[in-house]
């Protein structure tokens, strides 16, 4: 708990050198464990090929790696657009679970599974439903398991992140495995280690 709190902290303030021993600015290293320390080089994420997407889409990361497992890699999209209720809805009574999952605008974050085919053309492989979290980055670490920074719809596209979650494709969507809170806005991945950096 201690470690999460300091982690939390930190990445909110910059952290002064004195108490955290890593300079105010750039990476951070995350451990599975909630632990931080500073990050050597991070490779970024590769972008996907040019795709005609949707005009409403806002695209606030994107990652070209392969997250299915099948070998082939996959454009990988932290989206919003307009909040649409699943089509199934039409015929229950219940309230849906996911009605609130918008902003004030109306606008819904998704992560969205395609696969490119050339001349900006794609096939979604998955488009989740709108998000509880708002994803506002993502990487890919090895193995292909996704991290995603969540920040909440008040805060909206542009606001720091309130948690990071790392993902494994379960072979229809994702299962998460881990979130800690952390205050961010990018996500990377250390060279030399692998492991999770933020920024």
């Amino acid at each position: 708990m201690l470690k999460r709190l300091l982690c939390l902290l930190v990445l909110t303030y910059g952290g002064p050198e004195a108490v955290s021993g890593l300079p105010a600015s750039g990476w951070r290293v995350l451990d599975s464990n909630g632990t931080i320390s500073a990050a050597g080089a991070v490779r970024l994420n590769r972008p996907c090929p040019a795709l005609t997407l949707p005009a409403s889409w806002r695209v606030l990361d994107e990652v070209y790696a392969d997250v299915t497992g099948d070998g082939q890699p996959e454009c990988l999209l932290a989206l919003w657009r307009p909040w649409r209720d699943w089509p199934t809805r039409r015929w229950q009574a219940q309230p849906s679970r996911i009605a609130a999952n918008h902003d004030a605008a109306g606008l819904s974050a998704h992560l969205a599974v395609l696969r490119p085919l050339g001349n900006g053309r794609y096939q979604p492989r998955w488009v989740g439903s709108a998000l509880y979290q708002p994803i506002i980055a993502l990487t890919v670490l090895p193995g292909g398991r996704v991290a995603t920074l969540e920040t909440t719809y008040a805060r909206g596209p542009g606001g720091n992140s309130v948690n990071v979650s790392v993902w494994s494709w379960t072979g229809f969507g994702f299962r998460r495995e881990a979130r800690w809170p952390v205050v961010a806005k990018k996500l990377a991945v250390e060279r030399s280690s692998g492991k999770l950096a933020v920024r």
